[in-house]
């Protein structure tokens, strides 16, 4: 059996419209504010006697991973995103895919297996993610098997040891290679200083959810910082869930725990992490026996990394930046499935078993050729030495799939910023990537920067990038599966126009416009040189199956003062078509609509914070029409009311809306009453729930 693979508090309406009418006073209103407001008004005031350059200074932040060195946002060439600490502490996300699906243009979904990350309305059923590139501190956490992008409890890091989220949109494999299909996500963790002593953490919330975390940092006298954290997480999950013909009982239930380390000193970093995830599956997928209790369907992900970095940048503008890590992955699936001949004997336990471990040396040396121009060029080379699946029956052993393969990924790279003038900068990138079994893909990017008015900001963006079969779409064969030689990498040619607009002192406008054309798909077919009657139903191969066509806009304006309001609305609108029949793409929303509002209601101490996620109709893989949805979450968070602690309530869901979302055609079991066939096209997500969580300093 393979891994769960999508293709494979009461209502209080009048409470939440004062508290949301009076954010948005805060925003526009004049009105008097308690505690702390005498000094937040004088620095507004402040404010108002600054010059532009030093207005310009407050508003213009800046990016490390658009290419790997720090920049102003409006000189990356790309459209970016930034997500703080403060703003993640504020709405009271719960995981990377709740910070996420805050930004313009994310969505995430989830079948009660995994969470999975989409992106200008595309996120393939059957699909793990692995067309973007997701980070932590620079190192890649997309895994060996199935490259996949988690964001869910299965990302090893706790969301409170992000100090900030880098969202990098477009193609990004001519400087990071395989998986930056659609963007770059780069999680800069914590530093032992920021820290600066204990943090205790604990939560309680809907479906008896728990958590705990202990975090240590500090930085020395001789200026070594270290940061140490670890924690510990679980939920009952919903008791009852009902599916057509059966009732999923205490099935819904997730453990996860992960530990964090990291040692700087001077230009040597040292970080490493474990995250380990336990789910229970209650859909009764991939043909299972529906409400099996014993064993009952469950997955486990075990992912752990370390790096060893230098990073050190010279007088005459030289900088070398080197880094080499090791990486290991492991899936473990238990699936229970009925006895054929007699229906009354105990399931029949199918194992599932995938694990890599790899190990990866990245070099990058840059210089500044005089004072407009910066060149740049690397090196990256990861050895996947253990990739190994297997599938087989407990008892009695009968193996399915035993693979044990091996595979090397070599990369090199160059990009070139040059300011032709102080207001036109032109950029381009150019990697050659070798991956093994599929071959070679070169990758370009470039990028035109027009800045004629100070506030103002142009960006005509062209890039190319791929991600290769995985290790899993490459490799995985037995008595149902088959090994694909043609398969080759998915990729996808990019077109795109940004704007960047500062509003006076307090306001961001970001309207940009993109095409994105797709080619080889890749998904499951039946192989057609195999005997199509073989054990019943044929053997399955992975294919290039056609490509898409990506068009659409996407508007953000977005308001941010330190400790103050914080206000983002942003609209998406994509046309995302199969290009070969002409139709829509399933779970592919046209339209995503997005509030997120913060305000201080009690001086710098307390703070009401509201995300609104709007999203139209889907289709799903039957050709059904999903419908559309809205959700609203609530959250308050208040630090210092006494020294040293934290406090954050949330509501999610507030008005409990039922929704669902598309899912693969994995998740089809035999009905207990009618003995046929039951297909999923949509699984429906959770109501109205709750946190609390407590965080201590010392």
């Amino acid at each position: 059996m393979t891994r769960p693979l999508p293709a494979p508090v009461l209502r209080t309406p009048h409470l939440i419209a004062a508290v949301v009418l009076g954010c948005w006073g805060g925003v526009w209103g004049g009105e008097e504010l308690p505690g702390d407001a005498p000094s937040e008004l004088a620095r507004l005031q402040s404010l108002v006697g600054m010059s532009l350059e030093e207005l310009g200074e407050i508003k213009v932040e800046t990016v490390y991973g658009a290419s790997r060195r720090e920049q102003k946002l409006n000189r990356a060439p790309s459209a970016v995103t930034l997500v703080t600490r403060e703003q993640i502490a504020r709405h009271g996300d719960r995981t990377l895919g709740e910070v996420l699906q805050r930004v313009r243009g994310f969505y995430v979904t989830s079948d009660r297996s995994y969470s999975y990350l989409g992106i200008r309305g595309f996120q393939r059923p059957g699909d793990f993610g692995g067309r973007l590139l997701v980070m932590i501190d620079g190192h890649r956490i997309n895994d060996a098997v199935y490259d996949t992008a988690a964001v869910g409890l299965d990302f090893p890091l706790d969301i409170d040891l992000i100090e900030r989220i880098e969202i990098i949109r477009g193609p990004g494999s001519s400087l990071y290679g395989n998986n930056a299909l659609f963007g770059v996500i780069n999680v800069i963790t914590r530093s032992g200083r920021q820290v600066d002593g204990v943090e205790v953490s604990g939560t309680y919330g809907s479906y008896d959810a728990w958590s705990g975390r202990t975090t240590y940092g500090t930085r020395f006298g001789n200026g070594t910082e270290l940061l140490v954290s670890g924690t510990l997480q679980g939920s009952e999950g919903a008791e009852r869930l009902k599916f057509p013909e059966f009732v999923a009982e205490d099935l819904d239930g997730e453990q996860a725990g992960n530990a964090f380390m990291s040692v700087v000193h001077a230009s040597w970093s040292l970080r490493g992490g474990y995250g380990r995830r336990v789910k229970d599956v209650p859909t009764a997928a991939w043909y299972t026996l529906p409400n099996s209790q014993e064993p009952g369907l469950s997955i486990t992900d075990q992912r752990a990394f370390a790096t060893l970095g230098f990073r050190h940048e010279w007088g005459d503008g030289w900088l070398l930046d080197a880094r080499s890590s090791l990486d290991w992955f492991r899936f473990d699936g238990i699936y229970p499935y009925a006895s054929e001949d007699d229906s009354s004997a105990p399931p029949i336990v199918n194992r599932y078993l995938a694990e890599s471990f790899s190990t990866g040396l990245n070099l990058l040396l840059g210089k500044p050729l005089g004072e407009r121009h910066h060149l740049s060029t690397g090196v990256e080379w990861r050895g996947q030495m253990v990739l190994d699946q297997r599938n087989w029956d407990d008892d009695p052993y009968l193996s399915h799939a035993d693979s044990n393969e091996s595979a090397d990924r070599v990369g090199i790279f160059a990009q070139d910023e040059w300011s032709l003038r102080d207001d036109l900068v032109l950029s381009g990138g150019l990697r050659y990537d070798h991956v093994t079994p599929s071959g070679g893909a070169l990758t370009p990017r470039v990028a035109a920067l027009y800045s004629p008015w100070e506030k103002t900001t142009f960006k005509a963006l062209y890039g190319q990038a791929f991600r290769a079969p995985n290790a899993y779409e490459a490799f995985y064969s037995g008595a149902f599966f088959a090994v694909n030689p043609d398969l080759t990498p998915k990729s996808v040619r990019s077109y795109e126009l940004v704007w960047e607009q500062v509003l006076g002192a307090r306001w961001n406008l970001t309207l940009s416009a993109f095409w994105n054309d797709v080619d080889h798909l890749i998904g499951l077919e039946v192989d057609p040189s195999a005997d199509p009657d073989h054990l019943g139903g044929g053997v399955f191969r992975y294919a290039n199956q056609g490509s898409a066509r990506i068009r659409g806009v996407e508007l953000e304006v977005d308001h941010h003062l330190p400790r103050g309001v914080m206000a983002s609305a942003s609209y998406s609108f994509t046309d995302t078509m199969d290009a070969d029949r002409g139709a829509p793409l399933p779970n592919a929303p046209e339209h995503l609509g997005k509030v997120n509002l913060s305000v201080p209601v009690w001086g710098n101490k307390v703070f009401a914070s509201t995300a609104i996620q709007a999203m139209s109709g889907r289709r799903s893989l039957a050709g059904e029409t999903v419908s559309p949805h809205a959700v609203v979450n609530l959250n308050l968070f208040a630090r210092e009311l006494m020294p040293g602690l934290e406090v954050t309530a949330g509501i999610y869901n507030l008005f409990d809306r039922r929704y669902s979302d598309p899912v693969s055609s994995d998740h089809y079991y035999r009905g207990p009453v009618s003995g046929g066939i039951v297909e999923l096209d949509r699984i429906q997500q959770n109501g109205r729930t709750f946190r609390c969580k407590l965080t201590y300093r010392f």
